[in-house]
């Protein structure tokens, strides 16, 4: 899968909490800016906001496939002509 890097961003966290962050991360397998998404997105969607959130203003994003509202943008499908000439 592959994962689209966006631009970089920091935070200053109290030492515990930045130890309880990378051991939740490690537990799970992942990354500690990735834990950090996934906790966001889960919080998101307890709270109701959906994910990605509705930004005031615009409309809320329409549920993907299965009910769930997908965090990728839709692929396109590229025409592939055939090289193979028999």
């Amino acid at each position: 899968m592959k994962t689209v890097k966006n631009a970089p961003t920091a935070f200053r966290f109290d030492t515990t909490v930045k130890t309880a962050l990378a051991l939740l991360a490690d537990k799970e397998g992942r990354s500690m800016a990735n834990m950090l998404e996934w906790l966001i997105r889960k919080q998101c969607e307890r709270e109701g906001l959906g994910w990605p959130p509705a930004i005031e203003g615009t409309a809320a994003p329409a549920p993907a496939r299965g009910g769930k509202v997908s965090a990728k943008p839709a692929r396109k499908r590229a025409a592939v002509a055939s090289t193979n000439k028999n």
